[in-house]
């Protein structure tokens, strides 16, 4: 492994994310941007590539990137094998319905967009990032997909449209069942891991 690769995949539970004042800063690819070009594989060997895919209504994909909770059943990467063979068991224990693509030992492509452990991002069928989260909601995904399909069928019309942007910071409510589950799967040492960091959580969350 290169220095690079030890470092980003750490054998330990850390506290990177950025003050929650403003987590954006935290998240380099921006919004109305063109979204940063990546070259992934497959789970089944394949490369693909964003500037590559030719979308044919909504598509949606899977990133994985590292270990945020390493423990002994699921520690920190060492080689590149061993990610593939991790991101097949989260597809299969997750039972993740759409494709699961990897990002390369390094994590440029997390590094790239922002390195928080379940971000969401939209790109736009021109290439555009449109949509940019640093916790995946659901519900919040669905509203910004029902609104951009809306706006494009009264563009499509001929009804006039204006460009809308907007940036918001609230709190979200962890889902604590999911976090346990995975600390769990992980091993004892990811609930260690994450008290030594929060102990006014020790044996309360998750």
């Amino acid at each position: 492994m290169t220095d690079e690769e030890r470092v980003y995949n750490s054998p330990d539970f850390t506290v990177a994310a950025p003050a929650p004042t403003n987590p954006g800063e935290a998240m380099p690819a921006k919004v109305g941007a063109p979204a940063p070009e990546f070259e992934v594989t497959t789970l089944e060997g394949k490369a693909f590539r964003l500037s590559d895919f030719d979308a044919k209504g909504i598509s949606f994909f899977l990133l994985y990137t590292r270990e945020s909770h390493p423990a002994e059943n699921y520690g920190a990467h060492k080689d590149f094998d061993q990610k593939i063979a991790y991101a097949r068991d989260l597809q299969r224990l997750e039972d993740v319905k759409f494709p699961v693509i990897v990002d390369p030992l390094d994590g440029r492509i997390h590094r790239t967009y922002g390195v928080w452990p379940n971000a969401l991002f939209v790109i736009h069928k021109d290439g555009r990032l449109i949509f940019r989260s640093n916790m995946a909601s659901d519900r919040e995904l669905r509203q910004f997909l029902e609104d951009l399909l809306a706006a494009e069928k009264a563009a499509a019309e001929g009804q006039v449209t204006h460009l809308q942007y907007s940036e918001r910071v609230l709190p979200h409510v962890a889902d604590q069942a999911t976090h346990r589950r995975v600390y769990e799967r992980a091993g004892a040492k990811a609930f260690e891991d994450y008290w030594s960091k929060r102990p006014q959580h020790r044996n309360r969350w998750p």
